[in-house]
């Protein structure tokens, strides 16, 4: 009897639990369905957030950014979105962290969810606020919070970026101001100062033409001759200090008028480099035997005719060789070499017996830069002949390097070869 009741009882539980098992397996699927709609959901979300990143990183403009977050976080949610800026700064600092809470439109005569998340660099710099509207009965679910909570955080990056460039470029324009007030003030001192030097210059020339003629009056007294003698050292000091502060004006002048590209190149035409170079170079012959130094001048066979400005192309030869001459110890060598190829002609200044440390190279070209200890002789200078040298350059279309070792030192000036049809 009681076996045939525990029969009669196991049946009973498996036909119970066959009649479960469907509502067990729709439950499930269900479960599978709904987290399948979350995934999806979710994937949906961060398309969006990648979409909203990638649109506001290129943009510099701060409305334009709470815009784009605005109007795609609407798409996406189905919702009211608005963002508030500076002006509400005071109501979303004392909101502060983002929240949702629920409440009645009385004039739309609807209830509201209502979520707010600040727009913030930090706890302490906040930027603005990313609001969200949407009916009580579709609450934002925490993806779509968390979406709304990434996209105020990249709003805050890019508003950051915003203002950073727009600060930069208010010290930009500054600095541009700043750089026109200093050129002008410099072309106005130059010009100022120049005058009254010509003015000086010309006083010398008459004073030591008056001196010069007058010699014969000072007789054959011995004082006389001594004072007259002095005279024109003195003499001979006051023009070579003039004709330094000419000089210094006058690449100033030529300087800033390079640096602002108002120096008109005034002869270009065709150079035939032998012949040129060689009359270049018999001003320095006198300098070059008192030194007791040589020049070696190297020209290619067959050099092409080159067009280019004459007068600026002087100035940076003579410079080149100004240095070399006023750098080279005695007995040494200064070396001209000319060569070319299919795109460039290049003219190489090296001087032997010197060499400048490697780590000064890269300041060569500065203006006023001089190499510390190089001046040996303390011959002086303004620092200002490899930069005018350089900005020459430049405006012809060439460029120029140095390289400096072994006991020499070579300039190499390259030049874009135009070849004459």
């Amino acid at each position: 009897m009681l076996a045939t009741l525990s029969k009669f009882s196991r049946k009973a539980h498996l036909q119970q639990s066959f009649r479960s098992r469907p509502k067990a397996n729709i439950n499930l699927v269900k479960q599978m369905q709904e987290q399948i709609t979350t995934l999806q959901r979710a994937l949906e979300l961060e398309l969006t957030l990648r979409r909203i990143i990638d649109t506001i990183r290129i943009s510099l403009d701060e409305v334009h950014i709470l815009e784009i977050a605005v109007r795609e976080l609407a798409l996406e949610l189905k919702a009211d979105c608005y963002a508030s800026s500076n002006q509400n700064l005071e109501i979303d600092q004392q909101l502060g962290e983002d929240f949702q809470f629920c409440f009645n439109a009385n004039s739309l005569q609807r209830n509201i969810t209502q979520l707010t998340c600040p727009i913030a660099r930090s706890s302490n710099e906040q930027l603005g606020s990313l609001w969200v509207n949407r009916e009580i009965s579709s609450p934002l679910t925490d993806s779509e919070i968390y979406l709304v909570q990434q996209v105020a955080k990249q709003c805050a990056i890019a508003i950051s970026q915003a203002r950073f460039y727009q600060t930069a470029q208010k010290q930009v324009e500054t600095l541009k101001r700043l750089n026109e007030v200093k050129d002008d003030f410099l072309n106005r001192v130059t010009h100022d100062l120049r005058s009254p030097l010509s003015n000086m210059r010309l006083a010398i020339h008459m004073l030591e033409h008056q001196l010069t003629a007058g010699r014969s009056h000072c007789g054959h007294v011995s004082q006389q001759n001594s004072a007259c003698s002095k005279t024109l050292t003195h003499l001979k000091v006051l023009q070579f200090e003039c004709e330094r502060e000419i000089n210094l004006v006058d690449d100033l002048l030529d300087l800033q008028r390079l640096e602002s590209d108002k120096q008109a190149l005034s002869s270009v035409g065709v150079i035939d480099l032998g012949g040129w170079l060689t009359d270049l170079i018999q001003p320095f012959a006198e300098k070059i035997q008192q030194r007791q130094i040589t020049l070696d001048l190297q020209i290619a066979p067959d050099l092409p005719l080159l067009m280019s400005d004459s007068a600026s192309l002087h100035r940076v030869v003579s410079e080149l060789l100004q240095n070399a001459c006023k750098y080279t110890p005695p007995h040494e060598k200064i070396s001209l070499d000319v060569s070319f190829n299919w795109e460039h002609v290049q003219i190489k200044v090296s001087n032997f017996g010197v060499e400048i440390p490697h780590e000064e190279l890269p300041q060569i070209f500065d203006k006023f830069y001089r190499v510390p200890g190089g001046d040996r002789w303390k011959q002086g200078g303004t620092g200002l002949g490899l930069a005018l040298v350089k900005e020459t350059i430049t405006q012809l279309g060439g460029s120029i390097h140095v390289e400096s070792g072994s006991e020499r030192t070579c300039f190499a000036v390259q030049l874009p070869l135009k070849r004459l049809t």
